[in-house]
C-alpha cells in the first residue's frame, strides 16, 4: 500500500565499501527526490517507496514539509577560485568582491549548484587554462555551471549539450540569466563533430570510460580535456580508457574521494 500523501518516504543505504558513485546514480535513476552523500551512508527521498533502489538499505517514512524552502536553505554561495557561484534566492543579497565572476544559478532541475567537489574541481582547472577566444565543449551540462563559466573566462565560443532534454532547457535558462552567449543541444559528445580547444565532461566514471573515444575525438591537437566524476578508487580505469585512444598521460586533482583530470591531446607532428 502506498504511504499517505502527507509522507515522504526516506532511504538510508550504508555507503557501499567501492564507493558510491553506481548507487548515488542508481538511486537518482529511481526518480529520488534529493540524495544526500554522507560519510557513511547515502539517503535519498522518494514520494513513495520503490523496489528499483539497491538493496540493503532501511526505508522510514517523515512527515512532508516544504522540502523546496528547506534545500533552499541549504545552499549557499560558493567560491571556486575567482568564480563566486551564488543561487538565484540570495542574487539581491550577494554581490562579489571586486575581481570575482558571479556566476547566478538556479539549480533546481538539474545537477551541478557548484557545492559538488566534482563541479568546484571542474571551474578551478578551468582558470588554468587560458580559454580567451576559445572554443569550448560542455558534456553533460545540467545546469549549465560549467559552461557559463568558460564563457566568463572569455570563449568565443561554447556549445553545452546534455542528453537530458530539461537539463538543456535550465543550461540555456542560466545562461541568459548570466548575459553569456552559449549554443545548447540534446546530445553527448557526438552532438557536433568538429573539434574543440577545451573539452569539458563532469560525468561519473562508467560515462566517462563509455565515452573516451568520443570526447578524445572532440578535442582538437594540442586542446585540453577536464574529466571529472570520476570516483577515486577507479581513477586508472578512467585515465586507462583516455589514454589508450590518445589522451597525454592527464594530471590528476582529488578532492572528498573524487578525481577530476586535464590531459592533452598532442599536437600534430610538424614535417621536417
Amino acid at each position: 500500500m502506498s504511504p499517505p500523501s502527507s509522507e515522504i518516504q526516506r532511504y538510508t543505504l550504508p555507503r557501499p565499501p567501492d564507493g558510491a558513485e553506481l548507487a548515488t546514480a542508481q538511486l537518482w535513476a529511481a526518480d529520488a527526490i534529493g540524495v544526500w552523500e554522507r560519510p557513511d551512508a547515502l539517503v535519498a527521498w522518494f514520494p513513495e517507496r520503490r523496489d528499483d533502489v539497491p538493496p540493503g538499505g532501511r526505508w522510514e517514512a517523515e512527515e512532508d514539509r516544504d522540502w523546496q524552502e528547506e534545500w533552499k536553505a541549504g545552499i549557499t554561495p560558493v567560491t571556486a577560485g575567482r568564480f563566486l557561484v551564488v543561487p538565484t534566492w540570495l542574487a539581491d543579497e550577494v554581490g562579489g568582491a571586486p575581481g570575482q565572476l558571479r556566476i547566478v544559478l538556479d539549480p533546481g532541475r538539474a545537477f551541478g549548484s557548484g557545492h559538488h567537489a566534482t563541479t568546484t574541481q571542474c571551474l578551478e582547472l578551468l582558470q588554468e587554462l587560458d580559454l580567451t577566444g576559445r572554443r569550448v565543449l560542455d558534456v553533460g551540462t545540467g545546469t549549465g555551471i560549467l559552461a557559463i563559466g568558460a564563457a566568463l573566462l572569455g570563449a568565443g565560443e561554447v556549445l553545452a549539450v546534455d542528453v537530458d532534454p530539461e537539463a538543456v532547457d535550465v543550461a540555456r535558462e542560466n545562461a541568459a540569466r548570466n548575459d553569456v552567449d552559449v549554443a545548447t543541444a540534446v546530445g553527448s559528445a557526438d552532438a557536433d563533430d568538429g573539434t574543440f580547444d577545451v573539452v569539458l565532461a563532469n560525468l561519473v566514471t562508467d560515462t566517462v570510460v563509455a565515452l573516451a573515444p568520443q570526447l578524445v575525438a572532440r578535442v582538437r591537437p594540442g586542446g585540453a580535456l577536464i574529466a571529472s566524476g570520476v570516483a577515486d578508487e577507479r581513477a586508472t580505469r578512467a585515465v586507462t580508457a583516455l589514454t589508450d585512444v590518445g589522451l597525454d598521460e592527464p594530471r590528476l586533482v582529488s578532492r572528498e574521494g573524487w578525481t577530476a583530470l586535464v590531459g592533452r591531446r598532442p599536437a600534430d607532428t610538424v614535417p621536417s
